[in-house]
């Protein structure tokens, strides 16, 4: 079936066009969660690596999360103050995960990514 999808240049465009609407609009309503459709529609749409999805999905990602920081700012709904006290850290934390996304073998990426969407899901529907 994927080798279908992928083979056909019309479905996969489109299945790409429907999957990003979906992905950024998911971004933009729960300020994040669009990486992970973005990875999943690589790994369908495309042969690569996963390791190499991971950076694709942020050059997505990224402009989709300016847009809607913008959106939200126009309405003055960010706390910018408390956003700026995490920058740094977060920074921080940005550089490790790309060093090690690089250093460890894909099943333990896709161990991580899914025990992360698990405990993010659960905690979500608990609180």
């Amino acid at each position: 079936m994927v080798e279908k999808i992928r083979s056909c240049k019309t479905l996969s465009l489109a299945l790409f066009c429907i999957l990003s609407f979906v992905a950024g609009g998911i971004n933009g309503f729960l300020g994040t969660g669009g990486g992970i459709i973005f990875i999943y529609m690589l790994s369908l749409l495309t042969k690569n690596d996963k390791k190499d999805n991971f950076p694709t999905t942020l050059c997505a990602t990224i402009p989709i999360s300016l847009i809607a920081l913008i959106s939200y700012a126009k309405n003055e709904n960010v706390d910018f103050a408390t956003a700026g006290k995490y920058l740094i850290p977060c920074a921080l934390g940005g550089l490790l995960g790309a060093f090690l996304v690089d250093r460890l073998k894909v099943k333990w990426l896709n161990t991580i990514f899914a025990l992360l969407v698990i405990y993010s899901g659960a905690c979500m529907i608990l609180r």
